[in-house]
């Protein structure tokens, strides 16, 4: 700008503007504001008329209050995922019944199914390579794989399907598009090795019913692979073969957003959710309920004994303490293998934009399904990014917000011979992760650029992933220790207590497991025939005959039509 006149009359009436605004943004000692007018009238929080004596100086010798005393039919311990499917369950199926959740964070969902936490992923076996088992010929080579349980796995998926979309269309649930979206799911191979096994993959699964949307781009069709996934085409060896298949049915979930979705409406449907409030202790009384204790920080003595009919502990990795401090002998022998890690978060829109695709690949040998490395699009809490991982870890916590004497409260004269067994049998798992925990920012972009060759090291950061107690048990057959991936329910004889045990792929089949508690716990009980109509209406593939998510006896047709009907309902058909 050229001075003038003109430009100092315009700097001068700026400066007295600020100067104005100044004054009217600030308050001086002799301000009124800052003055007190005479004494208090009337009465405030801190003058209140006195009601009886105060505790004085040594109140910390006087005796405490006592601990308050709750008679219910219902707890759930901890505010995940599986506490808000079997209490939202619950509540509808027994709306009289008297239901109280704890929760130790001030907010539900914010451990294991925190959006963060977990790899988002609606599992249905349509991309995951560890639920296909490899079949070797006789001199080696890859015969074919073994699809048990990737079947399992979707028939379970299409379970919480349907129940959300039973959800949804009652109103217990938000619009859709704030916890669950769209995304093809694809299986990746790099290399000679794994290009034959997405292959022998792709044959084995194709004329499936639950899979038979399933297509397969090949290593010429390099035109098909650019349409499907372009970070992973661009700038790769041309020599190097890769080879995809697409599943158009996958789902990105926010399971940290749905959870806390359906504890709003098990409150709405009178459930009681008790936030930073700690379980210290269950014990069962003779007369067959169970004593609840919680600690909370608070005015009175902070303690509480909840009596209850029965107890569901779905407080991830801590569930096998707190079974243990219940003392059912179901538990004995059960150990778990805390294992953690760090995901790779790219925000950079450009970057997302290009990459609204799951992808996974075959993992290193003998490492752990949540280690199964995969370039995810996200969206948690309304913001899209990619997660790429997790770089594994140990750790002895059980929790993420856990303690570092979990692993060793839990260890006991029962278990330790599993764990010494199971341990031995998985050296490489341990080699595996320590080789994360030492792997340089240089090392994990390099493990990135497996997936995505142009990779930029500014657009990555590291974070945080959740913990997943892995189980261990002895082998059923051969009476040694074994490390086992998935969920287990673990009951009491009565019914009367269960809890859930293990990791991923616990919230995708959060519905069959719910189902599974139910049925285990209730399913010689009255109560349960007269569930069975509401159930079938929650969940219409349900039946009282089969295991919980079983569908060998649905037809292709009912297939097609759950897949149209819930992807209508959750706005999530294929685009």
């Amino acid at each position: 700008l050229v001075a003038g006149p003109q430009s100092s009359h315009f700097v001068a009436a700026m400066a007295a503007e600020g100067k104005k605004l100044e004054k009217r943004l600030s308050a001086c000692m002799d301000d009124s504001i800052n003055q007190l007018d005479g004494k208090f009238k009337g009465s405030s929080m801190r003058v209140a008329t006195k009601k009886g004596s105060e505790p004085g100086c040594f109140s910390c010798f006087m005796s405490s209050p006592a601990p308050k005393e709750r008679e219910v039919d219902v707890v759930l311990i901890g505010a995940g995922v599986m506490s808000a499917t079997v209490g939202l369950m619950l509540k509808e199926l027994e709306p009289s019944w008297k239901m109280i959740m704890f929760e130790r964070l001030g907010a539900p969902g914010e451990e294991s199914s925190n959006g963060f936490n977990n790899a988002g992923t609606g599992h249905a076996g349509f991309m995951e390579p560890n639920y296909t088992k490899e079949v070797k010929n006789p001199d080696g080579s890859l015969k074919t794989v073994t699809t048990e349980k990737v079947e399992h796995v979707c028939e379970q998926f299409l379970s919480s399907r349907q129940y959300w979309a039973y959800l949804s269309k009652k109103g217990l649930l938000p619009d859709p598009d704030t916890w669950i979206h769209q995304t093809n799911h694809i299986a990746l191979g790099v290399g000679k090795d794994q290009v034959e096994f997405i292959k022998k993959r792709y044959e084995a699964m194709k004329d499936h019913p639950l899979f038979t949307s399933m297509e397969i781009c090949l290593p010429e069709e390099k035109a098909k692979a650019q349409q499907w996934a372009p970070l992973i085409t661009g700038g790769r060896d041309p020599n190097e073969p890769i080879c995809m298949t697409k599943v158009p049915h996958g789902t990105d979930v926010d399971y940290g957003s749905l959870t806390k979705a359906k504890i709003d409406a098990f409150q709405k449907l009178g459930g009681d959710l008790r936030l930073c409030t700690e379980v210290k202790d269950v014990k069962k009384d003779k007369d067959g309920k169970w004593m609840v204790t919680t600690k909370v920080n608070g005015a009175g003595s902070g303690w509480a004994y909840n009596r209850a009919k029965f107890v569901f502990v779905g407080a991830g990795g801590w569930a096998l303490l707190l079974l243990q401090k219940a003392g059912i002998p179901q538990v004995n022998g059960y150990m778990a293998l805390p294992v953690t890690g760090d995901w790779a978060v790219c925000q950079n829109p450009e970057v997302v934009k290009q990459h609204r695709v799951k992808v996974y690949a075959p993992g290193a040998p003998g490492a752990p399904p949540m280690s199964m490395p995969h370039l995810d699009y996200r969206t948690i809490g309304g913001k899209e990014m990619l997660l790429f991982g997790p770089f594994g870890s140990i750790t002895l916590k059980f929790l993420r917000y856990g303690n570092v004497t979990d692993a060793l409260k839990a260890l006991k004269p029962h278990n330790i011979g599993s764990t010494i067994g199971a341990l031995s049998r998985n050296l490489s798992l341990a080699v595996m992760l320590m080789k994360d925990v030492f792997k340089s920012g240089a090392g994990k972009l390099h493990d990135i650029r497996h997936y995505y060759p142009q990779a930029d090291p500014d657009d990555w950061i590291f974070i945080p992933a959740g913990v997943r107690a892995q189980i261990i048990k002895k082998d059923p057959k051969t009476g040694k220790g074994m490390l086992q991936f998935g969920t287990e329910v673990v009951s009491n004889d009565e019914g009367t207590i269960v809890g859930l045990l293990g990791a991923s792929p616990g919230a995708s089949t959060a519905v069959s497991i719910a189902l599974d508690v139910l049925e285990k716990c209730f399913g010689n009980k009255p109560e349960f025939k007269k569930w069975a109509p509401k159930i079938k209406e929650m969940i219409p593939t349900w039946s009282a005959d089969g295991p919980a998510g079983d569908m060998k006896k649905v037809t292709p047709q009912i297939v097609n039509s759950i897949y149209t009907s819930t992807g209508a309902a959750l706005k999530i058909s294929p685009k």
